[in-house]
């Protein structure tokens, strides 16, 4: 039976929203939305019309948690608990630093990371801007939280904000969900990264620099 880890992998593959996966398996977005979020356990036939629709769209399902497209491995992990945020800041920064690699994060919201991460995540962040690690983050317009130096932020409009923070860096694609409990989805495979790095990279073209009101 499919997990709900390997539902999110798989579209995340993909690169389908959950409407998308919603219309290919013939259920509703809100059907997809409350599954992710753990609200209600999966009836067995919805999981089987999320694998066959997966399935045709060329997603291979392998032993345990495993991940793949027919072209190639998909290597996954899954990071879950108050930790799991600290615990893909390490990876992070063990990844990036003193490389030239840059790291792309979308869905920044400051306040909740604050407030999440305590002391432990606001150490981690003073780490890796000391040590330089090349950093772009798209907030929402109008958010004047600022964690970071403010030329590291971005704004993008309301409307194209996502609600749950994406990670790019390296070969790797990172999903944060603020749960509970807190869960990272890590997905290390070089032609996603590249696929939502050019998402990215898209959107930070369009996007407004952020300014302090006096």
């Amino acid at each position: 039976m499919l997990s709900i880890e390997q539902i999110k992998a798989a579209r995340a593959l993909l690169g389908w929203t959950q409407e998308e996966l919603a219309a290919a398996a013939g259920l509703s977005k809100p059907m997809i939305n409350t599954l992710e979020r753990r609200l209600a356990n999966p009836k067995v036939d919805t999981l089987a019309a999320l694998q066959r629709a997966l399935e045709k769209a060329g997603v291979e399902f392998t032993d345990g948690s495993g991940v793949k497209l027919q072209s190639g491995v998909l290597k996954t992990q899954v990071f879950e608990g108050s930790d799991s945020l600290i615990r893909l800041s390490h990876l992070i920064f063990d990844t990036l630093v003193g490389t030239d690699k840059e790291l792309l994060i979308s869905g920044i919201a400051e306040g909740q990371y604050r407030h999440w991460g305590g002391d432990r995540f606001l150490a981690e962040i003073d780490r890796r801007v000391k040590n330089k690690i090349k950093t772009k983050l798209l907030s929402c317009e109008g958010d004047m939280d600022f964690i970071e130096p403010i030329e590291h932020y971005r704004w993008i409009s309301k409307a194209f904000f996502p609600t749950v923070p994406t990670y790019v860096f390296d070969n790797k694609y990172a999903i944060f969900l603020w749960g509970p409990p807190q869960k990272v989805v890590l997905i290390e495979n070089a032609e996603i990264a590249e696929s939502f790095r050019q998402q990215f990279l898209a959107h930070w073209a369009q996007a407004k620099e952020p300014y302090v009101t006096e």
